[in-house]
């Protein structure tokens, strides 16, 4: 037998779990499907910048949310989402392992940095290597480090970096940097930028966390530098064959939404990284999951001929109301 909900959710990560928070306190039956809990929210062992928490961690946020998610009713299940179809009864979400109705859907699959392939890459992940210039920089004031990676996301980097390191290698493996013009000339002014190009990166090495790099240039030649971080900024990889044939993509491969995270599609909402808003932080995840979460609640009542809400502030519980 199919089970069936009011809403599902795909993923696990902050803008999911905010979604099923926002959902499941309104009484609705909701189901979270992700393939891990937490997400990139795993490669973050210090969290500075999360409104209210000093000093967490991304892994303990992840927990926090869960068991708030499941405190409200919710339910989740960890499994892979294959295909998202169009039936009369609602959307049929199909796993590995089950398949599923919703009346609604709130996408919010996240996405993977890309990597460079190198041995000990993932031993040295958070020890050192960094997948996101703009959360980690800052533990790097006075130090010295490396940015490798394509276009724009390589300037952001290595400008940001600039104004925290004593020095920075931007290394790229053309002849020239590509991008923003404006961007180009600003990081080449930059005195505590060490502009690498031809090269890519060979090896990294350290014990306990990362000191150094050894870098291949296009003619052979090797050389090893001493840095306490380095930054990989490839761009990500954003899953959503499951769904490309129900919501409209950019030419990112990210999902146009508007406000409240309405997609193309009526019953289906999206938030968090998979979707092309600009910043790709964990607190406009959670808060674009709660408004996702919230119209695809409203989206179910309204298919019931009920109003829905305007808000997610007020509580009753007997003769008290509560506000939030």
């Amino acid at each position: 037998m199919v089970q069936e909900y009011d809403v599902i959710v795909i993923g696990a990560g902050p803008a999911g779990l905010s979604a099923g928070i926002f959902v499941a306190r309104q009484r609705a039956s909701c189901l979270v499907i992700s393939k891990d809990l937490g997400g990139q929210l795993n490669l973050i062992p210090k969290l500075e910048n999360y409104p209210g928490m000093m000093m967490s961690s991304g892994p303990l946020l992840a927990k926090t949310l869960e068991n708030q998610y499941l405190m409200l009713k919710g339910e989740i299940t960890f499994d892979t989402v294959e295909k998202i179809d169009e039936t009369e009864a609602g959307l049929k979400v199909k796993t590995t392992r089950s398949e599923y109705l919703a009346k609604s859907v709130v996408l919010a699959p996240g996405k993977v940095p890309n990597n460079l392939g190198l041995e000990n890459e993932n031993v040295l992940s958070n020890k050192g290597v960094h997948y996101c210039t703009k959360c980690d920089a800052p533990y790097y004031q006075g130090r010295t480090t490396a940015t490798v990676g394509v276009g724009g996301y390589l300037l952001e980097s290595g400008i940001l970096l600039s104004r925290m390191a004593a020095k920075v290698y931007v290394i790229y493996k053309g002849g020239g940097l590509g991008g923003d013009k404006d961007m180009i000339e600003s990081i080449k002014k930059k005195e505590n930028v060490e502009l690498v190009p031809n090269t890519s990166i060979k090896s990294i090495s350290g014990t306990t966390s990362l000191q150094q790099i050894t870098l291949l240039d296009n003619s052979g030649v090797e050389k090893t530098v001493d840095v306490d971080g380095l930054f990989i900024e490839m761009g990500s990889k954003i899953n959503l064959d499951f769904v490309k044939h129900l919501v409209k993509l950019n030419a990112s491969g990210e999902i146009e939404v508007s406000v409240g995270g309405k997609t193309t599609h009526p019953a289906i909402f999206a938030a968090g990284d998979a979707t092309h808003i600009p910043y790709k932080q964990i607190v406009a995840a959670c808060g674009d999951g709660a408004s996702a979460g919230l119209s695809a609640f409203n989206y179910v009542e309204k298919l019931k001929g009920k109003p829905g809400v305007r808000a997610d502030w007020k509580k009753t519980i007997g003769d008290t109301v509560f506000h939030y």
